[in-house]
């Protein structure tokens, strides 16, 4: 199933694959003070808002974010850093007109899948165009892997939350994201657009499957054909994206419901049963929600770096058992 190009895709919760280009491709960062100017406004708007920044990456022609919506929508957000940024740069080199190619490019992502190589497909944008070789990175003032790697003092990245994802320690978390970035070094990694051909694996793999076994699919999506329809949920019948963060007491609601716990013990109780309700409830809480890692976590009553173990439990648990489909369907009913 082809989906028509359609509105751009936004709801709380949602991770997105930000790309822009100058106009006719020039060069609008290629002096330092371009570049600080952009990311000193990126890093003011993120303090401002309820969005957050899971990598970034500023070439002398385009840039990459990785951002994931709270209440603050995505096109409030671009807008407010675009607009705001030709101003500035506009002025200070005495030139009118549009700076930015068309209107950015963001494709939405699943998370569980595309996080981690999204990751490091932004950060490794400078050694991939031979800006810098990769032991240089860490020193290159313009992706956030220096940033998370404790090599500067920017707060543009969630650093608890995105190092969470690799370990459970901060030295433990930096030296596997480390690695994890050299181990792409080599590999053909190109996450520019979404749809099927991409998130299958190539059209070799698409043209292989058989026609009812197909997935439903959007070029406007990174993901498969259920993670494509999980996005769908959020769509009402006009066909736009509905702008409502689900009510986060509602939602530990069903789960206590679901689980048969108490609301109350997702907060203080150590059971077994409990440590899956809450691991599940963190993990659904940071995805649909738009909450952070760090206050899902306050939420139940634990640390971040609690939470980030549950967090991941979370995940497992519903891989393996089916929970977050049937859970989902559990929260919009």
């Amino acid at each position: 199933m082809v989906m028509p190009r359609q509105a751009r895709i936004d709801y709380p919760g949602a991770l997105h694959h930000v790309m822009c280009r100058a106009v006719e491709q020039k060069d609008i960062f290629c002096y330092p003070q371009d570049k600080e100017e952009f990311v000193t406004r990126l890093e003011k708007l993120l303090r401002k808002s309820s969005m957050q920044c899971y990598a970034w990456s500023v070439m002398d022609n385009h840039f990459h974010l990785l951002l994931l919506t709270g209440e603050t929508s995505l096109s409030e957000f671009m807008r407010r850093l675009l607009t705001g940024y030709a101003v500035c740069y506009n002025k200070v080199h005495r030139r009118a007109g549009h700076l930015f190619q068309n209107r950015y490019k963001s494709i939405i992502c699943d998370r569980d899948s595309y996080l981690q190589p999204l990751i490091r497909y932004i950060h490794l944008n400078p050694v991939r165009v031979k800006k810098v070789t990769l032991d240089e990175l860490v020193e290159y003032k313009w992706t956030g892997h220096g940033e998370l790697l404790g090599k500067n003092k920017r707060r543009i990245i969630n650093h608890d939350e995105v190092l969470g994802f690799f370990g459970k320690t901060e030295k433990e978390a930096r030296k596997l994201y480390r690695e994890y970035i050299f181990d792409g070094i080599g590999k053909h990694e190109d996450y520019r657009g979404g749809g099927l051909v991409r998130s299958a694996g190539g059209m070799h793999e698409v043209l292989r499957r058989k026609k009812d076994n197909r997935e439903i699919h959007d070029d406007r999506i990174l993901g498969g054909g259920d993670f494509v329809a999980d996005v769908y949920r959020h769509l009402d019948k006009s066909g736009s994206i509905s702008a409502k963060i689900l009510d986060v007491d509602i939602v530990l609601d069903k789960i206590s419901g679901y689980f048969r716990i108490d609301k109350e013990e997702l907060m203080n109780c150590r059971s077994k049963n409990v440590r899956k309700g809450r691991s599940v409830a963190i993990y659904l809480l940071n995805k649909y929600c738009g909450i952070s890692l760090t206050e899902a976590g306050k939420l139940c009553g634990i640390q971040q770096s609690a939470a980030s173990i549950a967090m991941r439990r979370g995940k497992e648990l519903c891989a393996d058992k089916n929970i977050e489909k049937n859970l989902f369907d559990f929260v919009n009913q």
